[in-house]
Order: C-alpha cells, then structure tokens, then sequence
C-alpha cells in the first residue's frame, strides 16, 4: 500500500501537488481555481507560473507565483506572504493563523481603532433606599443636548464589558444573546431621541447606532483575549501596511 501511494505522489502533476499541498493547509486557501499560465513556460516549453487570488488578501499577497511559492505558503515562508522580510511575514502569518483560529478575530484589526468609541468602563449600578422600598440607581445618564456620543458609548460599554467574560463564537448562544441585547439597545436609545440607524459596513460616526453597535461586539472580543492573557499577533502592523504585492 504505501509503494502504491508513493507512486501515486510521484505520477502527479506539479499543478496537482501544488493543488494537494493547498487542501491540506487550513491557512493557504485560494478563491480562484488554480490554472497555469500557458504563456509562461521554460526553456523547456514546461509551464511555470500559476495565479493567486488568495482568500485573505490583507496577510497575502496575489499575482502569479512559481509552484515552489505555493510550497513555500504553506510553510509560513516565501513570496506569497506579505512583508519585505522574515520578520514582517512571520507578522502576517501569525494575524492569519490567529484569526483562523478565533471568530471574530478578523474584526479586531479592521476595528481596533475604533474602540475608543465604546467606555466599557461604566456600570451602572442599583443602590437600595432606606427610606422606601424604591431603589436608584448610582451615577445615572442624564440624555443632554451635547452628551448624545456619551451616553451611546456607555450603554454600549456595559453590554461590552459583560459579554467579555466568554469568548464569543458564530454559532453560540452567547452571540446570539449579546446580538438580541445590542438591538434592544439600538431601539431604546433611538425611541429616546439619541442616534440614528445608517449604513454599517462602513466607518461611521459615533451617533450611529448600527455602526456602534458591530464595534462593541468587537471590542467585547478583544477584551476576552486580554482578560485572559491570549497572546495576541502585531494587528497593528498588519493592518496598518500598505496594500500592494511585495
């Protein structure tokens, strides 16, 4: 059996290895089928070039590449990942293997920028009164006609920081959870006259609560990986370089 095997690796195409290699990466996956360039060949009339559309075009890079580069991608190494040297690739690397491995990973260094615009620090708190049977509430927002970004940023904050405890996945009940607590949010604060629904796939201002809304997901996530000492990769270089092939 493994002499069968051996002779079947050695009898494909070095199209077929590069495809191969690819399928067993979890990381090196391409959006387009990959075809050699028939233009492209050696002394030899042997093809040589193949091209890359790869699926995370912030950490990678697309154009034609030799079939050693595709080798090479799934090692960590070589052309098709961004960066000028070893060091810088190896950044890129660790942000796609990072966000891979963690949903909603993807989102932090599109949106790290942003979280400012959420004060996870604010909790509102109940006090009893022991002059009644009433309770109030420690610190209360009072909606101003200038504090409209402050109050948002608070409401928001307190959904944040609770949903931080647990990392959030697509398929758990906890997403679906802070999902239904950030749109009960979003229609109460609109009913009292404070934001405006908009675009959200977009950078927004604070007023806008669909927008505001997706960055305290966010920032929930991230907070999860920092209260629980996650190492986190270089997002900021990452996403702060700028886009072309090198």
């Amino acid at each position: 059996m493994k002499l069968f095997e051996k002779f079947k690796m050695t009898t494909q195409s070095d199209l077929e290895k590069v495809k191969s290699a690819l399928k067993a990466s979890p990381i090196c996956k391409s959006m387009n089928d990959l075809r050699e360039s028939k233009l492209d060949t050696d002394g030899n009339g042997k093809i040589t070039r193949i091209w890359l559309n790869p699926h995370n075009q912030k950490c990678f890079n697309w154009g034609w590449f030799v079939h050693q580069d595709f080798f090479d991608w799934t090692q960590g190494k070589g052309k098709i990942i961004k960066g000028k040297t070893d060091e810088e690739k190896k950044k890129f690397w660790d942000v796609a293997m990072f966000e891979l491995q963690h949903d909603y990973a993807w989102a932090i260094g599109y949106n790290k920028k942003y979280f400012d615009c959420i004060d996870e620090t604010y909790h509102p708190k109940s006090k009893p009164n022991y002059y009644s049977i009433e309770r109030y509430v420690e610190k209360p927002l009072k909606i101003t006609k200038t504090n409209h970004e402050e109050i948002i940023a608070k409401v928001f904050g307190d959904i944040c920081a609770y949903y931080s405890d647990t990392e959030l996945t697509y398929e758990s009940n906890l997403h679906r959870r802070i999902r239904n607590e950030v749109d009960g949010a979003k229609q109460v604060l609109f009913a009292l006259g404070v934001g405006y629904y908009g675009a959200c796939n977009t950078p927004e201002e604070p007023l806008n609560l669909s927008w505001v809304s997706d960055i305290c997901i966010y920032k929930a996530v991230y907070l999860y990986f920092l209260k629980n000492n996650v190492p986190l990769p270089d997002f900021d270089f990452v996403y702060n370089y700028k886009d072309q092939v090198k």
